[in-house]
């Protein structure tokens, strides 16, 4: 059996442009203890245990990250969906995460289908030289308005404080949205249902990714043992292009802007150790969200502690020991489901809540659920009131709460 190396705090996948960026934000930040590799490990799995990551290399070696960041594509790829008369488009097509660098807007109608993050980056330039740009929402994204100020008398007086200017000759071009749908493409350009053709000479995609045929099952495995092909479809982004939901401490670093992503990877770790966490994961609804917008210019991520949820103090920096793996009793819809659960949980030091969370293992029935998501966990005289969250693909069932958990907290 292969002895694994001594844990590192920090491993970096990937040693071209998005490799550097992430190692000189770690070193600006003063994070010393990390691992550099070139060549990506043929896997990398999730322990749940220790919120480690497990990589194993060509060689055969195992190594130890707590956190992760990959600085290489290997994973997925740029994803084009397929629309009726792809093949008669006479004109130029590609995909944004593929930029040509010698591609030249100057004087072009181009089109923009998507867009995500990485197309929005380039929107901005394209405007500047081409002769228009025209944005298509392509399902699931869309074009989301800003909500409206409320009416009050100060919002009434913000507003005329913060009223554009009107638009001269000399004010910067921007691109037109269209939001129907595509029916199809035609030799000349895009025809939406609505029925209205639109000539274009470019055609960019930024439809997302798919994962590479190339990516083998155990390739990335994440919390709970799901996979990166369980996990994505066709489509998706990761959340402001370096995280995915259920692969907690696990970042990606792709571009096109590497060293905002590495800037933001390297806030996200920095938030780790002033909480003294032990597990970081971008929250569902955040990547839900970032995957629903447009983006008509390079993306702004939210917030750390907005975006993502924070688990797992260490006992070492004076918490409380908050895990619990053992049985249980989950009540649902008024009927007792004796189960066995495995839970972690932590004080957030942002909102003041105590949250916890984990996995049930056994069957729950499906009519219960179908009434249902809310329930009671008890293990043994303690109670408290929780969420089921969603039944996983290998047919366990995730779990959370706010508030005292239904196991019993021990100082070390």
């Amino acid at each position: 059996m292969t002895e694994a190396h001594p844990r590192r705090q920090v491993i970096v996948i990937g040693g071209g442009a998005a490799g550097q960026a992430a190692v000189a934000e770690l070193r600006a930040a003063g994070i010393a203890d990390f691992l550099a590799l070139d060549e990506a490990p043929t896997s990398s799995v999730f322990d749940d245990a220790t919120d480690t990551w497990a990589l194993r290399t060509a060689a055969g070696e195992i190594l130890l990250g707590h956190v992760v960041i990959a600085a290489q594509q290997s994973i997925y790829r740029p994803w084009i969906p397929e629309f009726a008369g792809c093949n008669d488009f006479r004109g130029a097509t590609f995909c944004a995460a593929q930029w040509k660098s010698d591609f030249d807007p100057a004087g072009k109608h181009i089109a923009v289908i998507g867009a995500d993050a990485t197309a929005g980056h380039y929107v901005g330039q394209l405007v500047e030289s081409a002769a228009s740009v025209t944005v298509f929402a392509h399902a699931p994204r869309r074009f989301v308005q800003e909500l409206p100020l409320p009416t009050t008398r100060a919002k009434r007086w913000l507003r005329r404080r913060t009223r554009l200017a009107p638009r001269d000759r000399h004010s910067r071009p921007t691109a037109a949205l269209v939001g129907s749908a595509i029916a199809t493409l035609t030799p000349s350009g895009i025809r939406t249902v609505d029925g209205i053709d639109h000539p274009v000479d470019v055609i960019i995609y930024g439809t997302g990714f798919a994962i590479s045929d190339q990516t083998s099952a155990d390739a990335l495995v994440g919390a709970g043992g799901l996979t990166i092909r369980q996990a994505w479809a066709d489509g998706v982004e990761p959340y402001f292009g370096v995280a995915m939901h259920g692969f907690p401490n696990y970042f990606f670093v792709n571009g096109p802007d590497v060293r905002a992503q590495a800037r933001y990877v390297v806030e996200c770790i920095g938030v780790m150790n002033r909480t003294a966490s032990t597990r970081i994961q971008v929250r569902r609804s955040s990547q839900q969200m970032f995957n629903e917008r447009v983006c008509g210019q390079p993306a702004q991520p939210h917030r750390v502690s907005r975006a993502f949820d924070i688990f797992g103090p260490s006992p070492s920096a004076g918490g409380d020991k908050q895990t619990y793996d053992g049985d249980a009793t989950l009540k649902i819809a008024g009927t007792g489901h004796r189960v066995r659960v495995r839970l972690t949980g932590q004080l957030n030091p942002i909102d003041g809540h105590y949250h916890w969370q984990g996995t049930v293992f056994g069957s729950l029935p499906d009519e219960a659920l179908k009434q249902a998501r809310t329930a009671t966990l008890s293990v043994g005289e303690r109670s408290a009131p929780a969420r089921v969250v969603e039944r996983t693909p290998w047919g366990t069932h995730s779990v959370a709460g706010v508030g005292a958990p239904p196991y019993p907290l021990t100082r070390p």
